[in-house]
């Protein structure tokens, strides 16, 4: 059941995404709008257009970035996500000295949360789904895991070589265990495997 609502949720995820891409295809059209101001306005170039324009393209690129995040389900692209945000009131907004100060500093924080606390504590209640090209290096860094890194480079293909060894037969829903971490297939399409959630066992599992 509870496979099936994740599925469900992936799934709904994956079109919010795709209609994200679409709105931003849409809103690249306006940029063509901005060019043709400048080449008339040129000479003179207003600054309030010149960051009109800055403030549409970074809007554009948090789009893309927050659709990245739906599909990716990933911390860092959660933090990708508000670095830009941050980034663009800073750029586009702000105008005294003190609003770019506090900017420099949720900056700051952000990368301190992501050295310090992105690493064990996000996924550790119920697990965290990551693409089967994820390197697993980065696993390991991303929900502090020891999977061993001289099984298979990336975790797709982990899975299979576990799926091998135990003779066991790969479909969504199929969990596995290996060092400190249970792994469940999340989607997969044509036999690839796409996704997989991957969730940090207590010393007692």
């Amino acid at each position: 059941m509870s496979s099936n609502i994740s599925k469900a949720v992936l799934g709904l995820e994956t079109v919010l995404a795709v209609f994200i891409i679409f709105s931003v295809i849409i809103g690249s059209i306006d940029l063509i709008s901005y060019v043709k101001n400048i080449y008339i306005n040129s000479p003179p170039f207003t600054y309030d257009l010149f960051q009109s324009l800055l403030g549409h393209v970074l809007l554009l690129v948090i789009g893309l970035e927050l659709s990245l995040m739906l599909i990716r389900h990933t911390p860092g692209s959660v933090i990708e996500v508000l670095l830009f945000a941050i980034a663009r009131k800073i750029l586009i907004y702000s105008t005294y000295t003190y609003e770019y100060l506090i900017g420099i500093a949720a900056l700051a924080g952000i990368f301190a949360i992501r050295r310090f606390l992105f690493v064990p504590k996000i996924s550790e209640i119920e697990g965290i789904i990551l693409s089967a090209a994820t390197p697993i290096k980065d696993v390991n860094r991303i929900i502090g895991s020891h999977i061993p890194e001289d099984i298979a480079r990336t975790l797709g293909g982990l899975v299979i070589t576990l799926a091998e060894e135990l003779k066991e037969e790969l479909a969504v829903g199929k969990s596995l265990k290996i060092a400190d971490v249970s792994l469940e297939i999340m989607t997969s399409k044509d036999g690839v495997i796409e996704k997989v959630r991957v969730e940090k066992l207590n010393p007692q599992s």
